[in-house]
């Protein structure tokens, strides 16, 4: 056998297909070993079949556990249809003409032994989960997540939320990342994650009444405030499903955390679900010296059950607004931006923008597609000089190293642009819909050319381009809506002028 570092084995059969590993595995003592931490490494539980039973009893039977480093579990429905063996035999046509004479006495009976079914299938299949997590003592990642548009048993939440005080992986876990219902959430205020450092949590709260909702979160509360010493990104979202939520009570809660150093808030775009801006903006500031990086993002409005304040869409605007002007953020480098309302003014994101333009290392900012005026109204804040003191002396520049934005259409004018103002970047994510030759004159040419002649003049003259002094190393673009394929076309043209291109994707989008 040819003799390699084991790190490369490793990297061989992380791209090797399932059935190869399962060949290779039976070569000797280190291919079994690579092979069954590739295999095992990421569990993930969401469903009770066949394959899922087998495989929790193989990493219970010949100690497997200890390959696991990350567990994913999205609970299913239990099934309240009995299965074929039960009549089977004569104590199986015993067993169904009993079920049919209690029936035609007692109406309710199908009811009641379809529950009593459902409960005993669930205690069999939690108690095997239970006992698999018992010997995971390595996890480093754990996720509960909820499909909103199935039924669901409480009871499975309760069980799974649990695993992290009843396994030894509570000890090791680093990143916990739950969507539950808002009221499974009380099961975790007496649990102690000593390791955890990364918390993202999707709040689902239905039709829960705004009180109840508030009785969860100071429960809740509890097991975050428990995370002091060790919490370094905390993320919180919610969406339009959540009709009662109000997350002012919650920020109002969440204590000091010395070492956080990420905070993430998605809601929906209204800001339907921040009846006042006081308690998140107070969370920030009390954390200014230690963030690195703020993401406020957004999402489709809730249906609201309440008056809603007129200026509540401007959430965004208005937080980044009073946190940049009164609080200390000098360590801030990164910043997600939803820019809400849509064709709203630029001026308040930019002036936010500008007082972090010199320390800023990444910039995505999403939802309003912008015109080739205002990137450059983007790009001339993140690229001018920053002054200060009585002198007005020059600080330094943008240290951009990673840019994401969305276009309204792609042109040489914005390539150009982007390439000669920001040269250090490294990294650059397009999202657009369409591609123009210039800024000034895209109605005259759509009626001149067709579309795929459009795409062609654009390819030739951006080969005829040479970024020599641009640093980029990666380009990601967003593939075409239309019937047209560009990503290969682009790609061509892309590599050619710009000589340190090494990682060219093109990815689709969702929303």
């Amino acid at each position: 056998m040819i003799e390699l570092p084991f790190d490369l084995w490793w990297k061989i059969f992380e791209i090797l297909p399932p059935d190869a590993r399962a060949q290779f595995r039976t070569v000797n003592r280190l291919f079994l070993e690579i092979a069954r931490r590739v295999q095992y490494r990421n569990l993930v539980i969401d469903g009770y079949g066949k394959r899922t039973k087998r495989l929790l009893k193989s990493i219970n039977l010949f100690s497997l556990g200890y390959h696991v480093q990350s567990l994913h579990i999205q609970p299913w429905a239990v099934s309240n249809v009995p299965s074929s063996k039960t009549y089977r035999g004569p104590g199986g046509r015993v067993s169904s003409v009993f079920d049919h004479v209690h029936s035609f006495f007692d109406s309710d009976y199908p009811t009641r032994r379809a529950e009593a079914l459902v409960g005993k299938r669930m205690r069999k299949q939690i108690q095997l989960v239970k006992e698999t997590a018992k010997t995971l003592g390595f996890v480093q990642e754990y996720s509960v997540e909820w499909n909103v548009d199935r039924p669901y048993h409480p009871e499975f939440f309760t069980a799974f939320l649990s695993l992290v005080d009843v396994s030894p992986f509570g000890r090791t876990l680093t990143k916990l990342s739950l969507k539950v219902p808002t009221d499974r959430l009380v099961c975790l205020a007496s649990v102690d994650l000593p390791a955890l450092e990364q918390l993202d949590i999707q709040l689902v709260t239905m039709s829960l009444s705004e009180r109840y909702i508030n009785d969860c979160f100071d429960n809740f509360a509890v097991f975050v405030n428990n995370l002091y010493d060790t919490l370094r990104s905390l993320s919180i979202s919610s969406t339009h499903i959540s009709l009662n939520l109000n997350l002012y009570r919650l920020f109002y809660l969440l204590g000091d955390f010395p070492h956080l150093h990420s905070l993430g808030l998605t809601i929906p775009y209204d800001g339907a679900h921040l009846s006042s801006l006081n308690s998140l903006q107070s969370f920030i500031q009390k954390h200014g010296r230690t963030l690195q990086e703020i993401k406020l993002l957004c999402n489709r409005s809730a249906a609201r059950t309440r008056p809603n304040d007129p200026c509540a869409k401007y959430w965004i605007q208005r937080t980044i607004t009073d946190i940049f002007t009164f609080g200390n953020l000098s360590n801030i480098c990164s910043l997600e931006l939803a820019l809400r309302p849509l064709r709203s003014e630029l001026t308040p994101f930019l002036n936010v923008l500008a007082s972090v333009a010199n320390q800023l290392e990444s910039l995505v900012l999403t939802d309003d597609a912008l015109t080739p005026d205002e990137v450059e109204r983007v790009v001339v804040v993140l690229t001018c000089k920053i002054s200060a003191g009585a002198n007005g002396g020059v600080v330094g520049y943008s240290h951009l190293r990673h840019l994401a934005i969305r276009l309204q259409y792609l042109c040489l004018f914005t390539v150009d642009l982007i390439a000669s103002k920001l040269r250090s970047l490294h990294s650059l994510k397009l999202t657009f819909s369409d591609v123009r030759l210039h800024h000034y004159d895209e109605a005259q040419l759509s009626y001149a050319y067709a579309y795929s002649e459009i795409l062609r003049l654009f390819y030739a003259e951006l080969t005829t381009r040479w970024y020599s002094e641009w640093k980029l190393s990666s380009l990601a673009i967003s593939e075409c809506p239309y019937r047209f394929e560009w990503g290969k076309d682009m790609e061509i043209a892309f590599t050619k002028c710009i000589p340190t291109l090494v990682s060219f994707k093109v990815f689709s989008v969702t929303s």
